[in-house]
């Protein structure tokens, strides 16, 4: 057996835990026309880290968040806000003693700052990173929540966006009259989404928010091997936002 690496928690271990049942018998139960497959990031097969609950997406971050930190002046602080904070990555980076780290949500209990994605409370121009995962499928602007982002963002700053994707997909879905938690499943794909994203979509809601956004294949920052070792699809892919075009020296510390 060749054995798996969790970036976040630093441990080694046997494999990574599937996505629960419950999401998949929950689409089918409800007729959501899309499968696991066609998902955009997502390795489905080797979800969840058994030692830190990290997923997929959470152990991408850390990989990606390594190489940049790696690259930074440690004599300075770097501002990171954190919107809607997976447990075990929240303590990866505050583990970090240059980055000074806030976690914000709306409704999750334990974080730094309760928080309305679409009105922000932080001064324009205050975090060197941000960090926005599978938060906008939620929010009913998600253009004003980009604008939020783009707003708080430092101007040599970078954010890291991601929502659901689905690839097949060449429109962004929305229906207003989709309310019930079931029909959200049948449309959505999950009972609290208020819309389906197409990457198309998505980049275009990014870019009404003033956001600069790169989408980075996985593979153009590790290596195959390096992926199966860490359980992240090969084909994932990263959005990388910034107030202006995304300077070189950003794009390829990644």
């Amino acid at each position: 057996m060749s054995f798996k690496s969790c970036p976040v928690c630093r441990t080694r271990v046997n494999g990574f835990l599937p996505l629960p049942s419950y999401y998949a018998e929950s689409a089918q139960r409800y007729g959501f026309s899309y499968g696991l497959e066609e998902a955009e990031t997502l390795n489905h097969r080797e979800y969840t880290c058994p030692v830190c609950v990290s997923s997929d997406r959470d152990r991408l971050f850390a990989v990606l968040f390594s190489r940049i930190f790696s690259g930074l002046d440690e004599a300075r602080p770097y501002f990171f806000l954190d919107i809607a904070p997976a447990a075990g990555l929240s303590r990866w980076f505050r583990s970090h003693p240059h980055i000074f780290y806030r976690s914000a949500d709306m409704f999750m209990d334990g974080v730094d700052d309760k928080v309305d994605l679409q009105n922000l409370p932080y001064p324009t121009d205050t975090f060197d990173f941000i960090l926005c995962s599978h938060v906008l499928e939620h929010v009913p602007d998600d253009v004003k929540a980009a604008s939020e982002l783009q707003r708080v963002l430092k101007p040599d700053g970078a954010a890291v966006v991601l929502v659901p994707i689905i690839k097949s997909l060449e429109h962004t879905y929305e229906n207003p009259e989709v309310v019930t938690p079931e029909d959200r499943w049948k449309h959505f794909g999950q009972d609290d989404h208020v819309r389906l994203y197409s990457q198309s979509g998505f980049l275009d809601t990014l870019k009404r928010g003033g956001l600069f956004a790169t989408a980075v294949p996985v593979m153009s920052l590790i290596s195959p091997e390096r992926c199966d070792t860490h359980g992240i699809a090969r084909d994932s892919i990263l959005y990388l936002c910034t107030k202006s075009a995304i300077p070189e020296e950003v794009s390829t510390a990644a």
